[in-house]
């Protein structure tokens, strides 16, 4: 069977060839908290709602050791997957003393087919201390550090309550790239007042930071959250989907082609989301993607300014 077209360099295929088979993400809630959220009274990003992580409800109360031994155990059953990378996803996994922060790492990390793990973190998160703490950890494995960016513009930043600035993003990246980790950038597209202009812009940074992955995913709409009530107001209005595929692909025609690209669209429990409702159908998305890429006769890095 003929294999079908790859119009961007997906994380999967990257994955495969590094370590030779297939390797299973196994999402982790930690239970830390964000600055975000925790000083000063403030209430965080306005979309955010750190539930809803797929299952994290629910294993918040187990260990990380026992997480990752039940993630093991359901990824070898289900997909006879052998290798795993350990993900620390749901909220600020570097907002705690180093030494709790080296014993969660530990216990991710006492697996022997785990490869690598991956820490999920804010670009005004990343202390010397704690950053040495991720530089020890590579000389046992793979580490991937998570940047929650979601906009280069400081006016959407204030706008949406990210309490810090692309500035701070430059000097998290400057002080990784000092370590052997590889960097994976968060971007969201349809922020409250962003224009298509100022989307090719966050892209054309991201392209030239230096990073190494980038995850894009429009702006969810979750119940509870102040860009909940934005939206009861008719303050904001959800992305069409034909928009948002529109602009993924403008997006990703911006990023040099040895770029990986982690995700193209993202999912939330269906209790939880109000809108963009397309979003619950993850094939369906990404396949509009790929039939754009198509029409266009493009792919990844086609209109970036510099493919080295």
């Amino acid at each position: 069977m003929a294999q079908m077209q790859s119009f961007y360099n997906k994380f999967s295929d990257f994955m495969r060839l590094k370590y030779g088979q297939n390797v299973w993400k196994i999402s982790l809630d930690a239970g830390l908290s964000c600055p975000n959220r925790t000083q000063d009274g403030k209430e965080g990003c306005i979309f955010c709602r750190n539930d809803s992580f797929s299952a994290m409800g629910a294993r918040r109360q187990m260990s990380i050791r026992q997480q990752m031994q039940e993630g093991i155990a359901l990824a070898r059953q289900k997909r006879g997957i052998r290798k795993f990378l350990a993900y620390f996803q749901s909220s600020t996994n570097t907002f705690a003393p180093v030494t709790q922060l080296a014993a969660l790492y530990e216990q991710a990390l006492a697996f022997d087919d785990v490869v690598g793990i991956a820490i999920s973190t804010r670009p005004d998160c990343l202390p010397a201390n704690v950053i040495e703490l991720i530089r020890s950890l590579t000389d046992r494995c793979d580490v991937w550090v998570e940047l929650g960016l979601q906009s280069s513009h400081d006016a959407t930043l204030a706008k949406i309550h990210r309490g810090h600035t692309f500035a701070d993003y430059e000097r998290a990246v400057a002080a990784l790239q000092k370590i052997n980790v590889r960097i994976c950038s968060h971007v969201i597209i349809g922020l409250p007042g962003e224009s298509r202009d100022e989307i090719i812009t966050t892209a054309g940074r991201v392209a030239s930071s230096g990073i190494d992955e980038v995850k894009i995913h429009p702006l969810l709409i979750l119940r509870e959250t102040p860009l909940d009530s934005m939206y009861r107001r008719g303050e904001i209005q959800p992305l069409a989907m034909a928009d948002y595929v529109s602009l993924a692909v403008d997006f990703v025609e911006q990023l040099p082609p040895h770029m990986v690209i982690q995700r193209l669209t993202a999912e939330s429990r269906k209790n939880i989301l109000v809108e963009p409702q397309w979003c619950a159908n993850k094939s369906r998305v990404l396949g509009a993607i790929d039939a754009e890429f198509a029409k266009r006769g493009t792919r990844q890095g086609a209109a970036c300014q510099s493919h080295a």
